[in-house]
């Protein structure tokens, strides 16, 4: 069993509340190799392109992706602020074709008559990782789909687009920026520990603080801030987006696995 030195710090105790961590059961040399990324020298995790319809249909990302890269092909470019942000024009029109699992649109609307791109996550997140997946790049003031992203949109099968849409999001992306956190390495190097721990441990409906404590390796910057963020920091970007993915779904009381996550099989980025 694994048992890291830091869970041996008071404070971390305290966090856990009782809680024995999932990733205890794994050795020392498994814990270690799951926080690598995927890659062909890393066979601990493997992300599968080879993924039916049904189970691609269950990833709002994957979705957004194909939605984003398609209006861009259509439109010959999607026009972009001097920030590098969608027009307002552009957000407006694709409101209302981008999937957003338990995010409220109408709420989003009821208090802001005029939306930038920023201020609608689920497209905000998609065109900044289908930029970082090099699916999109700017081209005089406009955003056109790459070789990469055309070749994807035009596949007859998606599983290889989702596959670099979770290797990107998870191993290459900040995802605190979009929960204004300013803990810029996490979860970068323990997705392939937290993923592990949730299909090991989360088999029933489970209270987020419980899940968080069962999946995630305590943080140090997460317990020691000034703003509570114990709870709330480990499982919102990472849980939400695994639930963006497919993998998981939500009621208000926790969260659960259907089924282990494919987690696996290096697909180029």
């Amino acid at each position: 069993m694994t048992s890291p030195r830091f869970l041996t710090n008071p404070e971390v105790r305290r966090w856990l509340n009782g809680v024995e961590p999932a990733w205890t059961m794994l050795d020392f040399d498994s814990f270690n190799a799951l926080h690598d990324e995927p890659s062909a020298s890393n066979p601990a995790i493997r992300l599968e392109p080879n993924l039916t319809a049904t189970e691609i249909s269950a990833s709002a990302v994957t979705a957004n992706a194909l939605s984003l890269l398609r209006r861009a092909a259509e439109t010959g470019g999607l026009k972009l602020t001097a920030t590098g942000n969608l027009s307002r024009a552009i957000v407006d029109d694709m409101c209302g074709s981008i999937e957003c699992p338990n995010y409220d649109k109408d709420e989003l609307f009821r208090y802001q008559k005029v939306v930038n791109e920023p201020d609608f996550l689920p497209l905000h997140f998609v065109r900044i990782l289908a930029q970082a997946a090099k699916l999109l790049r700017t081209y005089r003031g406009k955003l056109i789909p790459t070789p990469l992203g055309r070749r994807m949109l035009a596949a007859e099968q998606h599983g290889p687009l989702q596959a670099i849409l979770f290797h990107v999001a998870f191993w290459h992306l900040n995802l605190a920026y979009f929960d204004r956190y300013s803990l810029d390495s996490w979860p970068l190097t323990q997705v392939g520990v937290i993923l592990w721990s949730l299909s090991a441990s989360a088999h029933d409906w489970l209270p987020r603080e419980t899940l968080t404590r069962l999946c995630a390796c305590p943080v140090i910057g997460v317990l020691e801030s000034q703003w509570d963020q114990r709870d709330g920091g480990p499982h919102s970007p990472t849980i939400g987006l695994v639930r963006a993915l497919g993998i998981t779904n939500r009621t208000e009381i926790g969260s659960r696995l259907d089924r282990a996550p494919s987690i696996p099989k290096g697909t180029a980025v």
